[in-house]
């Protein structure tokens, strides 16, 4: 019986031309693989853009995608802050969902976008657009992101399917119509209703009962959940409404902690959203939260110091992060109204400082008895030199609060580092703010 093996050549000339051959079909093998993966993963004839402060324009465009290829469409999302040139030429839809924050200001994800890519007068003629714009009519700058992205991408020679969309407080009506727009063209009419597991509130407490403006803190419990410093909880009120709150809690602490200020409207009624944890609810009962990812807010990489700021029901969102840091070096700039009312999550932080969780602690109270009253946006200014030293060149920033107290933090640090450094630390994620 002759062996196959008898019949191969001896002749090493044509062995190494076989070499080469095979080298190079494996090579071109490999290549082609690359390209089409290359294909798959960043083209789509419709691509979903989103850009997002928090959490809700992403939510909202993934299940758009989602929408779209339960329909038998081509679809994929995609952040302002990865998208290319190549995704926008592939596509031959561009649907965005944008966040506003501030007063007209990009999320910091787009950061990077609006200052690239909008800048350019790109060629998308023969492709459709529509644009979702989330924002809240309580700031002048309406929706002025959204807008911007909108009439962008029309100088650029695409068409808009519809007029912009404008979105106030995740208005039902508003999305209602982008929904509609989806099954035009193609997209799975989707149900999204996941409004939470029910979860135990144990304690409900004042943690200033002689303060001008009640501040709550409640603990619930009941489920087994993970979440990182950063993340939200998110309730629906009795209104229909979404409401977001910053966990101030890790979850091998066993509980879930929230810090919720008292609003009270013009009428004297209680907010939708504090008016339900504060008063609508009794210890005992159970309350659907919805637990989501907050990506901008998480942690930064790597193990440079911290420099934490808040003030108010913002510890929230600074408390984890302490927590969280470990082996970190933190700087804490927190802020009340007064000292005695107002001081009990202070005094907490104090205890922080003896024990060496803090490495340094500076306090700011705006209305003590003597009048003498700083906001933590003068301490940050009063440490324009410090705060460099600190921060080194692998320190970062993370800002949790009023809205109104993060633009003036922002404006003193800009002092402080410049404000090149505050626009290229946002993109990089070394500077990370969390504004309500």
């Amino acid at each position: 019986m002759t062996s196959y093996l008898d019949n191969l050549t001896d002749d090493p000339v044509r062995w190494a031309w076989a070499g080469v051959w095979a080298a190079g079909f494996i090579a071109v093998s490999l290549w082609a693989a690359l390209k089409g993966r290359r294909k798959s993963e960043n083209a789509a004839d419709y691509l979903v853009l989103y850009a997002s402060q928090t959490v809700q324009a992403e939510e909202i465009a993934r299940d758009s995608a989602a929408s779209l290829v339960g329909g038998g469409r081509d679809a994929i999302a995609v952040s302002t802050d990865k998208v290319t040139i190549g995704h926008l030429y592939a596509a031959k839809h561009i649907l965005c969902v944008v966040s506003t924050t501030g007063e007209g200001d990009a999320p910091d994800e787009a950061l990077r976008f609006e200052k690239t890519l909008m800048q350019e007068t790109l060629d998308l003629a023969g492709k459709s657009v529509a644009v979702l714009a989330l924002g809240d009519r309580q700031y002048e700058q309406y929706c002025a992101f959204g807008h911007r992205v909108f009439y962008w991408l029309i100088s650029c020679g695409a068409a808009p399917v519809c007029p912009l969309i404008e979105v106030d407080d995740l208005d039902a009506l508003a999305l209602r119509t982008w929904h509609d727009l989806l099954t035009n063209l193609g997209g799975q009419e989707t149900v999204h209703e996941d409004t939470g597991l029910p979860w135990r509130l144990e304690a409900r407490t004042c943690v200033n009962p002689q303060g001008s403006h009640p501040l709550y803190h409640l603990s619930f419990t009941g489920q087994t959940a993970n979440w990182q410093a950063g993340d939200l909880v998110e309730i629906t009120t009795p209104l229909g409404h979404r409401r977001d709150y910053s966990i101030a809690s890790l979850p091998e602490e066993g509980r879930l902690d929230l810090y919720v200020r008292e609003v009270r409207k013009e009428n004297g009624e209680p907010g939708d959203g504090s008016g339900l944890l504060i008063e609508g609810i009794q210890v005992g009962d159970n309350l659907p939260l919805r637990i989501k990812s907050h990506k901008g807010f998480h942690m930064p990489e790597g193990d440079g110091p911290l420099l934490l700021i808040g003030a108010g029901s913002g510890l929230a969102g600074l408390r984890a992060h302490i927590l969280q840091a470990q082996a970190r070096k933190v700087w804490l700039i927190y802020g009340e109204r007064h000292p005695e009312h107002d001081g009990a999550l202070a005094d907490e932080m104090k205890i922080w400082c003896d024990e060496g969780r803090l490495a340094h602690l500076d306090l700011a109270f705006s209305r003590p008895d003597d009048g003498e009253g700083q906001y933590v946006q003068a301490i940050v200014a009063a440490n324009c030199t410090d705060i460099p030293a600190w921060l080194g060149t692998d320190g970062a920033i993370l800002c949790c609060g009023g809205r109104e107290m993060g633009l003036e933090v922002e404006q003193a640090l800009a002092g402080a580092l410049g404000q090149a450094w505050v626009d290229d630390a946002k993109i990089s994620g070394r500077y990370r703010r969390d504004l309500y």
